[in-house]
């Protein structure tokens, strides 16, 4: 499988002087100074990717249904340095986001699965293979496609699936939201609807949050 990769960048003021020999003008770059690779830039699936988990996510104490469900994995190879504007001297590190839907069981219930290595080290750039990292797994739900629905998000840390080294081995995490968001957040003037982040139950006590008018969503992870 091929995925679209996707930049994050971080601009370096340097003067022309300063830039790569050669290669400002080299025909293998493109008039931003990207080489040409990236203009289509793809991602090769690892063929012999093993680390695998099952998510299930729970809804409970929820004000209504959720119909569109997201999963993202999350990866950087910060070996792979690319500029994305020679004359600014601006560059970034690659990032591979390959994105999937989860399998609704219930209304209160999805599951899925997901890999922590599923990007394939090689040279996709002609600087040296790109070492790919997993940084974590993004999660987001909204009760419809309305684009001013309420994005609510869980996400699971590099640290959680990091310490599940074992098969059969699960964690558990929870995240509280306000129901008061749901499926619009009216407060929230945006033609885009709020992005809201769910909160833990220690969070919301050092913030002295109270929860009586939240739901959670709970995530449970388990390596396969």
């Amino acid at each position: 499988m091929k995925k679209v990769l996707t930049l994050i960048g971080s601009a370096i003021l340097l003067s022309a002087c300063n830039l790569e020999d050669g290669k400002m003008f080299d025909s293998a770059y493109d008039f931003y100074g990207l080489p040409k690779a990236e203009s289509d830039p793809v991602v090769t699936e690892n063929p012999k990717k093993h680390q695998k988990y099952e998510l299930t996510v729970t809804f409970k104490n929820a004000p209504g249904k959720f119909e569109i469900s997201r999963l993202v994995e999350n990866y950087d190879a910060k070996n792979c340095m690319i500029t994305t504007n020679r004359a600014a001297g601006a560059t970034a590190y690659a990032v591979y986001q390959p994105e999937f839907t989860l399998k609704k069981i219930s209304d209160t219930v999805y599951q899925g699965e997901f890999y922590t290595d599923r990007p394939l080290n090689e040279d996709y750039f002609g600087q040296g293979v790109c070492l790919w990292e997993n940084i974590g797994i993004s999660l987001g739900f909204k009760a419809d496609n309305n684009k001013k629905s309420t994005y609510f998000s869980a996400n699971i840390d590099d640290t959680v699936w990091k310490n599940l080294t074992k098969k059969g081995a699960t964690a558990k995490l929870v995240y509280y939201h306000r129901k008061a968001d749901y499926p619009i957040a009216t407060w929230f003037d945006s033609e885009t609807g709020l992005p809201a982040a769910g909160i833990t139950a220690e969070q919301a006590q050092q913030r002295g949050i109270d929860l009586k008018d939240a739901f959670s969503i709970e995530l449970e992870i388990r390596r396969i």
